[in-house]
């Protein structure tokens, strides 16, 4: 910086001129740094705003496009309890209808793609193989049933599909529903005419189909309570059309449907992987009948088969009940643990049936005998 001239003083009067201009130096200095921070700052507060601007923008937009604000994220807990609760009530209805209905089966249940059909004078082996060879039926035909979803939904044939679903859910809500309504009013000895009788079923079946495929059918977001309440129903239905079978029957289907769930899942060409895998490339929802809790989701022939083993152990007695019951959670909840971990889609039956089948077995076997026999010898009272 240039300086101007001044006159000569003396020493001490020439070092204060020093020191002053020094001074002022330095002010000018810490000046001009000032506004440069300030400057600094006031860009960093325009690209702070900007972002948060881009930001509430992107917002905007992702609200669009799902059509609602995302929900706030709920807490681990909060996640495992929004399955653990439909699938506690899913249970408690199949056990309900299981000794309400006793072995009333209605047509186009499990009984009726099972080729072999166990009779008490059966020897072991008869019904070993009887067994196998319903198993394999049944996983047969889950094999061709989720392909052929697979292929359609590759081929975007969205029609096929979802027509074919929308069928399957009105017959198993009008026909099986109808079935146990009128078995119910029955043991009830409540006369219904039968105008009214299917006026009612046929409007609860109308409703409940249109409102699983709300979405589907474009009507924007579904009453999310009703749907859960008749994904549950649905299951249920199902479930208990399972218990009509024969116990060795029904635990050779449940063994084989947990193997088929790894394979079908786990395995590079598994047609529900590949089909998960799909709908996450083109960001579609799978297409299916999916229970949807709070961040996670679970498959309809989950709660079908879960319910069918805690349906099978209830005829067994309360406390081989119980047992399949906590046993069935607690692997549920297994599985839901490891989600995290391998950040991937995981089977949902395997670790449930495994567990559930060992308490049923070691119940059944040990611990009710034992019981009973504590109660004949007045252990308890």
């Amino acid at each position: 910086r240039t300086l101007p001239c001044t006159p000569m003083r003396s020493d001490a009067a020439d070092g204060s001129e020093r020191m002053a201009l020094l001074q002022g130096m330095a002010y000018e200095l810490e000046s001009t740094n000032r506004s440069a921070e300030g400057c600094v700052h006031h860009a960093n507060d325009v690209a702070m705003n900007s972002e948060s601007a881009d930001a509430r923008q992107m917002d905007v937009e992702c609200a669009r496009t799902t059509g609602a604000s995302a929900p706030p994220s709920a807490t681990p807990g909060q996640q495992v309890l929004s399955l653990l609760k439909p699938v506690c009530v899913t249970m408690a209805l199949v056990v309900f209808l299981a000794h309400a209905l006793g072995k009333e089966s209605v047509e186009g249940g499990f009984s009726s793609v099972m080729v072999y059909e166990e009779r008490d004078s059966d020897s072991a082996a008869t019904k070993a193989q009887g067994v196998m060879l319903n198993a394999l039926v049944l996983v047969g035909d889950l094999f061709l049933v989720t392909t052929g979803l697979y292929c359609l939904y590759k081929l975007r044939c969205y029609r096929i599909i979802y027509g074919w679903l929308y069928l399957s859910v009105a017959v198993i809500l009008f026909g099986s529903g109808a079935f146990v309504t009128s078995q119910l009013l029955n043991s009830a000895n409540a006369a219904v005419d039968v105008i009214s009788f299917y006026f009612a079923i046929y409007n609860y079946a109308a409703v409940g189909t249109l409102v699983v495929f709300w979405e589907e059918l474009g009507l924007g977001e579904p009453p999310s309570t009703t749907k859960q309440a008749y994904l549950v129903l649905i299951s249920a239905l199902m479930a208990w059309s399972a218990t009509t079978l024969s116990e060795w029957t029904t635990w050779g289907l449940l063994a084989a449907v947990a193997l088929w769930d790894v394979v079908a899942v786990l395995t590079p060409h598994g047609p529900l992987r590949l089909l998960v895998e799909e709908a996450e490339r083109r960001g579609d929802p799978i297409p299916g009948l999916v229970y949807e809790g709070t961040d996670i989701k679970l498959g309809l022939g989950d709660f079908v088969f879960y319910s069918v083993l805690v349906g099978r152990a209830s005829m067994s007695g309360f406390v081989t009940l119980v047992a399949c019951t906590v046993a069935v959670l607690a692997g549920l909840m297994a599985t839901l643990a490891l989600l995290p971990i391998v950040q991937r889609v995981l089977p949902a039956l395997p670790i449930s049936i495994a567990i559930g089948t060992g308490a049923y077995f070691l119940s059944a076997s040990i611990i009710t005998p034992l019981m009973v026999k504590a109660q004949g010898s007045s252990i308890f009272f």
